[in-house]
Parts: structure tokens; C-alpha cells; sequence
């Protein structure tokens, strides 16, 4: 008589061995997914080096100098949706979040001057950092020296896990900090970019502004 099926000692050593590869391949799925969030997020700050571009040109200053105060300020003009603003690795573990902080930035009481929308990036502010004794070396003279290499944004959601952005958090619930760090990964990178629209991958883990000017 001809068996059909398999025997459950078959049927164990297939759920074993289907078991072992989930286990293999989990590790190799999270590296890929981190990189194609970590792509995302430096495809979204060129945009966002285009959109400070033509904002700087329209107010007539063509440097560093003539951004914005708020990258908020750039919609809609500038760029088509807010999801511009935020890290996709945030944006995707936290969805709920990232638009309760939307709403919140809109209180001026929270940070001046209020802004429409919540950005996870932290934006440069030349002139804020050309007031010592902000930091030990102003943006002045960095811009002197590195002309348009000059780090104008970056993030670092994908090491950090909690977004360091412009407002560092003040006034923001302390619900909406529980497990964010959960998203942290020591092997991820910075994703700097510059006032030339270049968008480099950086390792350093100084969250120093006089590093961040003069080093990445």
C-alpha cells in the first residue's frame, strides 16, 4: 500500500531544519532592512539639500546662512510632504508617535519659533552657532574652511535609536521616549549632509557640534 503524507518524525526533522534557517537568515534580514532604511533616509536629506538650496536662493542668500531656522519652513513650498522630515527607521517603529509630536510642535509654548511639523533631523543653525560660547569653534570659521563640505543636516536615529533633533526632546512626553532606544544599532551610521547636496555615511559617535563641523 502506498503511504501518502509524511510521518510525524519527518514532519519534526522539517520544522527543525525550517526552524535552523529562520535563525540563519533573521540576523541577514534586520542588516538588510537597517540598509535600505539607512538608503531611504539619505535619498530623503539630498531632497531635503535641494529644497534648503532653493529656499536659500529664494531669500537671497545663497549660503548656509540663508536656511531656515525650522526645517518645517520648507513645506509646502519646498517639499511635497512632511515624511520628508522624518527618519524611516523612526518613522516605520513609531508612526503613532511621529504624528502626536507633529501636533505638540505646534504649541509655541514648546519651542520658538513654532513649526507645523516635527523633523527628526538635526538642521544646522549658522548663526545661533556663531554666538560663543555655543561651542569652541563658530560656524564662520569652519564655513571658511570647508566651504560647501560643510555639514549643513544629519541623522542619527539608525545608531542612536532616539532621534536627536533640533528640540532634543524638550517638552516631549517621557511615554514617547519608552523603548525608542530599543532601535539603536552600534554599527549603524551618521547620515551627514553637506551644503554641496552630497550625502556621506559617517562611523565617528561624537555627538559634539564642534566634531560633527569640523570632523564628518
Amino acid at each position: 500500500m502506498k503511504r501518502s503524507g509524511l510521518t510525524l518524525m519527518e514532519l519534526l526533522t522539517v520544522i527543525s531544519i525550517l526552524a535552523t534557517l529562520a535563525a540563519l537568515l533573521y540576523p541577514v534580514y534586520l542588516k538588510l532592512q537597517t540598509r535600505t532604511d539607512t538608503t531611504v533616509c539619505a535619498d530623503q536629506l539630498r531632497q531635503i539639500g535641494i529644497a534648503l538650496k532653493m529656499y536659500a536662493h529664494d531669500y537671497g542668500d545663497e549660503t548656509p546662512y540663508g536656511m531656515p531656522e525650522d526645517l518645517g519652513s520648507l513645506l509646502p513650498d519646498y517639499l511635497r510632504s512632511k515624511d520628508f522630515l522624518v527618519c524611516p527607521t523612526f518613522r516605520k517603529a513609531y508612526p503613532e508617535v511621529v504624528e502626536s509630536l507633529h501636533q505638540l510642535v505646534k504649541d509655541p509654548k514648546w519651542y520658538l519659533p513654532p513649526s507645523n511639523v516635527w523633523s527628526s533631523y538635526f538642521l544646522m543653525m549658522p548663526r545661533a552657532l556663531d554666538k560663543p560660547p555655543i561651542i569652541t569653534v563658530t560656524f564662520r570659521e569652519v564655513y571658511a574652511l570647508r566651504g560647501d563640505q560643510i555639514p549643513v543636516v544629519f541623522c542619527d536615529t539608525h545608531w542612536r535609536g532616539c532621534p536627536t533633533s533640533n528640540r532634543e526632546w524638550r517638552g516631549t512626553p517621557k511615554s514617547y521616549l519608552v523603548n525608542c532606544r530599543a532601535l539603536a544599532n552600534p554599527n549603524a551610521p551618521y547620515v551627514v549632509l553637506r551644503w554641496s547636496g552630497q550625502v556621506n555615511f559617517v562611523r565617528a559617535r561624537s555627538r559634539s557640534t564642534d566634531v560633527i563641523l569640523l570632523t564628518y
